[in-house]
Order: structure tokens, then C-alpha cells, then sequence
């Protein structure tokens, strides 16, 4: 039976835990998937916003000076991104001990330790997921994120964007075309979205509250055929169930659910987008997920390193403590702020 010295086996394992780790597939999410992922090598991560146009040019006359252009000051928007930190300790585990009681230790024992902390470590990377799918969500729904340290992140979005129609309802004789168009020209001419294909991510009660609209159905017994591609639900990779397409005036709505929960603090499973409202998005917004620096694993001293996640150990001999941690520091950020439109369509 091959064997590891004890003596080796700390600097092995940590070496080991890390390799396996970065081959872990990362969880993906739906509306994580709406916010590609950029790294910075600082505490701060940073944007720059400039208001776009559509402004045509104007001829004129051969030999003469041309139009002067101006353009408008760009700003410049420093984010704290929040600061994740979970750890467990390894001496809680039955293997830890029989291993660590060894002068020599089997490489069975060894792989089957590797990939009992793999396994806890990866519950620990999926909470930190979740937070960062609420994180979005909240920017998509509300446009502010809550913090527990206080320091709540306000994207400051337009009144225009966040649209309450529960006194005109869809469960009522209340078009949802209408309305979807109104969120689409918002996204189109506010937010300069290009092209003409949206999504929409509708809640539980939302989604209902359409499929037995009379205005929907009504047209979906005369002109399915010709205007809509309403189907059943298909789940895709990342969680989310694309339900068909809807024309909506001179655009393209995909229609989708997002059947996915998480535990709130009263330990109550909670749906990511609010049951009675429906968040619309162009099919390519500008948004980013951005993440700052964090200290590095198995590097010089005071190294940082750019990325998602960071995992490192650490022991305490006088708690008598073998520590994994895994932390990250990484914020939603929707650029284009005007191409999100959310209502609310169910009273």
C-alpha cells in the first residue's frame, strides 16, 4: 500500500486541495449569466458611464469648417464590492483524526480526506454563489443591493424604470403587449439598447397571471401561428426556463421563469425574482460582474490574486484548529442602468 510520510502531508494536501478545487465546475447561474465577469487587482473595482446618443449628422456646404462636436463628460464610479469569508474547520471530520494520528498515511485515506474537504468546500463556494445570484436579482428588481454591513449599493435607476401596473393588472382585461412594448421603447430609447430581441424574466404570479390573460389567450387561438411561439417550459443549463417568444409592436420577447429558491434569514425559501413582477432586459445588456483582489494562496507575502474565489489554510496550535477557507469579493454592476425595466403586474 503506498503511503504518504506525515510530515509531508499538510503541504500535499494544501497543493492537492487547490488543484482539485480549480477543476471544480463553476455553478452557474441565471442571472449571473446577464453580468460577464471581470477581475481587478485592487480593493476597489471601478466603471466609467457616459450617456449615449443617436444623433444623425448634418451635411454641409463643400470648403466649409464642418460641426464642431462636443462630447459629454464621462463618470467615474468607484465600487466597495461586499467581502466574503466562510471557512470550516477539518479536525471536525472522522478522517482528520485517524490521518493525523499516522507517522505514515495511506494515499486510499489521503484521497478519500481531499475529497471529503472538496466536498465541504464546495458548499461553502455555493452560499457565496447564492448571494451573488440575490445580488443580482436585487440590482435587476429593485436596482439597489442590501448589504449586512449597512452599506447598501443604490444604482440610482430612473422612476421610469420601475413601473407599478397592479391597479391595471394582467389578471384583469389588461393587455401585456402594451405594457412589454412600453418596457421595450423605455430599454430601446433610454438605455440605447441595439436590436430588436428582449427578455423577459416574469415571476411566479406575473407568469400565471399572462398565460390566462384574455388578451393573450385571444390571440393565441387566432394568430399563435403568425405572432407568438408560445411552448411548453424547457429548463436550460443555468436554472431558467424558456417558455416561447412573443411579438410585442415592432420587438421580440423571450419569455422566461426562473424556478430557483434560497434560504432567507428566517431559514424560508425564497424565489430569486418577486412572485408579481416581470424584469425586462435587452438580449445583450452592458453589465459586468465585477471582482476586487483578495489575499493569495501559496504566494509571497502580501501577494494578491485576481479572480472569483480564494481558497487558503491555516492551523492554530493553540485552539487546536485546521481551518479551509474560501473567500470573494464581487459586486453586479449594471453600466447601462436604463436597459432594466421591472414591473409590477399582478395586484
Amino acid at each position: 500500500m503506498a503511503v504518504i510520510p506525515a510530515s509531508q502531508a499538510r503541504a500535499l494536501f494544501t497543493q492537492a486541495l487547490v488543484a482539485v478545487y480549480k477543476e471544480k465546475p463553476q455553478v452557474k447561474r441565471f442571472l449571473r449569466s446577464f453580468f460577464p465577469e471581470v477581475y481587478k487587482s485592487t480593493r476597489y473595482v471601478s466603471i466609467e458611464v457616459q450617456r449615449g446618443y443617436e444623433k444623425i449628422a448634418v451635411d454641409v456646404l463643400r470648403g466649409t469648417e464642418g460641426n464642431r462636436n462636443e462630447f459629454g463628460i464621462s463618470t467615474q464610479k468607484a465600487f466597495d464590492p461586499p467581502f466574503f469569508k466562510e471557512y470550516f474547520d477539518m479536525t471536525e471530520l472522522d478522517l482528520y483524526d485517524v490521518l493525523m494520528g499516522q507517522t505514515d498515511i495511506s494515499t486510499v485515506q489521503y484521497s478519500e480526506m481531499l475529497a471529503q474537504v472538496t466536498e465541504k468546500l464546495s458548499l461553502l463556494q455555493d452560499k457565496i454563489e447564492r448571494a451573488y445570484e440575490l445580488m443580482c436579482a436585487q440590482a435587476l428588481v429593485t436596482g439597489v443591493i442590501t448589504t449586512n454591513s449597512g452599506d447598501n449599493i443604490d444604482f440610482k435607476r430612473k422612476a421610469l424604470s420601475l413601473v407599478d401596473y397592479s391597479a391595471s393588472p394582467w389578471t384583469a382585461a389588461n393587455s401585456p403587449y402594451e405594457d412589454l412594448e412600453t418596457g421595450c421603447n423605455f430599454i430601446r430609447q433610454e438605455g440605447k439598447a441595439q436590436g430588436g430581441v428582449f427578455n423577459a424574466i416574469l415571476g411566479s404570479s406575473a407568469l400565471n397571471a399572462l398565460l390566462t390573460n384574455s388578451v393573450f389567450t385571444t390571440r393565441q387561438n387566432l394568430f399563435s401561428m403568425a405572432l407568438d411561439a408560445v411552448r411548453p417550459p424547457q429548463r436550460d443549463a443555468v436554472g431558467a426556463a424558456l417558455h416561447g417568444q412573443l411579438s410585442v409592436g415592432s420587438y421580440k420577447v423571450n419569455l422566461w421563469s426562473y424556478p430557483e429558491y434560497y434560504d432567507n434569514s428566517s431559514v424560508v425559501m425564497t424565489p430569486y425574482i418577486d412572485a408579481k413582477k416581470v424584469v425586462l432586459l435587452p438580449e445583450n445588456p452592458r453589465f459586468t460582474m465585477a471582482f476586487a483582489a483578495v489575499p493569495k494562496l501559496i504566494t509571497a507575502p502580501g501577494a494578491q490574486t485576481t479572480g472569483a474565489f480564494t481558497v487558503k489554510e491555516f492551523m492554530d496550535e493553540r485552539k487546536a484548529t485546521h481551518d479551509i477557507e474560501i473567500s470573494s469579493a464581487g459586486v453586479p454592476i449594471p453600466v447601462a442602468i436604463d436597459q432594466i425595466w421591472t414591473a409590477q403586474v399582478v395586484a
